[in-house]
């Protein structure tokens, strides 16, 4: 995986200040991690956090991964959120792939993670909020990009429509896109998905996009890319509907991992009512 210089991040927030940014709704926004937790040896290992919130009247919820996909999870597990049991021993399994549960959070906030195994078969842990974060834009056929505060930025070049357009970039963290992410995955992934939806035209270029992941992931022995939604046999989409690893160079400045989506990760099967749309995320392999 190569390295990019920062030449990519100013010409999209170039082009962010002329694309005209208009609306934003619902979506979903990191509290804490992704962290990953993991034992030296096969003995019991406690880890203690703290992190804040600013607005405790938003709606909470913890996510934990398996480490290994949930081929190889810890031996023992338990972990508490301000002394309250959130997720006991018997929940953290060997099999467990995700598990993710509402939690009540205060502005200061201490995160307790037991873990017994190997060092090698680590969990995942994140909060996230419910909190402002899908955006829109109208972008012309001289191109355009939009940025998602914290989450992406995703640049439409020149040509890639023939008319303006109205996009909509937004966060969810949807279950059955879990599931299919987790057929054929290897490592974890981000606990949210970013969905890119160009309305009822289809791309005719490709699109760039540039991914923001944790600290925690550099950091971690796994390689970091981003992952599209597609189809690879277009005559039974839903036999061949996984996620594919998309080749991404990384920037461990601006911790953002940058790739190229092809046309046809764009696709009307995607979308609300018959909407073209491209669903990334960034997944861990080996």
């Amino acid at each position: 995986m190569g390295k990019i210089s920062n030449t990519f991040i100013l010409a999209a927030l170039s082009l962010y200040f002329s694309s005209g940014l208009i609306s934003c709704a619902y979506g979903h926004t990191l509290v804490f991690g992704p962290e990953f937790f993991s034992s030296e040896n096969v003995e019991s290992q406690r880890v203690v956090k703290s992190f804040s919130v600013q607005d405790v009247s938003q709606k909470f919820f913890v996510s934990v991964q398996s480490g290994r996909g949930g081929e190889k999870g810890v031996g023992r597990g338990a972990i508490k959120i301000n002394g309250k049991l959130v997720f006991p021993p018997d929940k953290l399994v060997k099999q467990f792939k995700i598990l993710t549960k509402p939690v009540k959070l205060q502005k200061q906030n201490d995160i307790s993670v037991e873990v017994t195994g190997e060092a090698d078969a680590p969990v995942i842990v994140t909060i996230i909020s419910l909190k402002a974060q899908t955006v829109t834009a109208k972008i012309p056929p001289i191109g355009g990009a939009v940025d998602i505060e914290g989450y992406a930025s995703v640049i439409f070049p020149a040509g890639t429509f023939n008319a303006a357009q109205d996009v909509k970039i937004s966060i969810t963290a949807s279950p059955p896109i879990q599931d299919i992410f987790e057929a054929n995955a290897t490592g974890p992934r981000l606990p949210y998905e970013i969905r890119i939806n160009t309305g009822d035209k289809a791309p005719g270029k490709e699109v760039e996009v540039s991914v923001n992941y944790p600290d925690s992931f550099f950091a971690s022995d796994y390689q970091i890319h981003v992952f599209a939604r597609m189809h690879d046999n277009p005559d039974a989409p839903d036999v061949h509907d996984r996620f594919f690893m998309i080749s991404s160079g990384l920037d461990d400045i601006v911790k953002t991992a940058k790739a190229t989506l092809p046309e046809h990760a764009f696709s009307n099967r995607h979308g609300k009512n018959g909407t073209y749309e491209a669903i990334i995320t960034v997944g861990l392999i080996h």
